[in-house]
């Protein structure tokens, strides 16, 4: 089926772009995700957010990390790649009780595991010719979901499945992850303006930690004013507007449990899912 005007149109060999990840390392904001844990907890909200259970974590060696659950036990944490993790960056994760780690990057992407967690590799593009380089997020996300729901449902069934905390990640932790934890917080019940408003949250962690990178990258290429805008927006940004897209794709799919249940989830996991998201409110 033809994507409706935002196909991604360019890809590189995954190797080639984990090679200019950048080691900036930003100063660490809570701003969004507090503004996102305040917005939960008014009184109008029909699905509240207690204090602390959906919040911004600071790891060293990486950036774009938040948690769902429990202050000291969550049971979902979401970040960019965990390639540059030190000592104590692990230590604070497995304080964390994570142990399980899922990797959605293709194969070249990944180098040589730096730390001691066990990862599981679900990459999700599985393209001869590499991770999208230029395009739009729409396209992206409405390719992954068309294309990917096998790998979509493989790696929301592992955070279903995880006995402790799980972390899930790709290169930035904002589209690949997006889109997985997006599927799996819709799959246990919470509310879309919920999951939008984490997706949302992204951004402002991921442009100053890879604007470096991605400002070398998009500098080797013939790009107009309009493919670069595209193009920055698809590494740097997360805006709502774009996961909106991807829902009402989800949504002409059959909606997350449908979708997610015709690649393989079962009523158990879902159970686990609902119970998990129930304990936020």
């Amino acid at each position: 089926m033809a994507l409706a005007n935002h196909t991604a149109s360019r890809s590189i060999p995954s190797r080639a772009f984990s090679s200019r990840t950048s080691r900036c390392n930003a100063p660490f904001t809570e701003r969004p995700h507090a503004d996102l844990e305040r917005r939960f907890m008014r009184d109008e909200t029909p699905f509240r957010i207690r204090r602390g259970l959906m919040r911004a974590l600071q790891v060293d060696g990486t950036f774009n990390a938040r948690a769902f659950g429990a202050l000291r036990s969550p049971w979902l944490v979401r970040s960019g790649s965990l390639d540059r993790l030190s000592t104590d960056g692990e230590a604070a994760l497995r304080d964390l009780g994570v142990t399980l780690v899922v990797d959605l990057r293709e194969d070249g992407e990944r180098p040589e595991v730096a730390h001691g967690l066990e990862v599981r590799s679900i990459p999700l593009y599985r393209a001869t010719d590499g991770v999208p380089l230029t395009g739009t997020l729409e396209g992206v996300y409405e390719l992954l979901l068309r294309t990917r729901g096998a790998e979509l449902a493989a790696a929301v069934a592992v955070i279903a499945g995880a006995e402790g905390a799980i972390l899930v990640h790709c290169t930035a932790g904002k589209d690949r992850t997006g889109l997985v934890v997006a599927l799996a917080l819709l799959a246990g019940g919470a509310p879309r303006d919920m999951v939008l408003s984490d997706y949302a949250a992204s951004g402002p962690s991921v442009a100053p930690a890879r604007m470096e990178a991605v400002t070398a990258l998009l500098a080797e290429l013939t790009l107009d004013d309009a493919q670069r805008a595209d193009a920055l927006r698809l590494h740097l940004d997360s805006p709502r507007e774009a996961l909106e897209h991807a829902l009402a794709v989800l949504d002409e799919l059959g909606g997350p449990r449908r979708f997610l249940s015709e690649h393989g989830l079962t009523d158990g996991q879902f159970r686990v899912l609902a119970d998990r998201v129930a304990a936020l409110a």
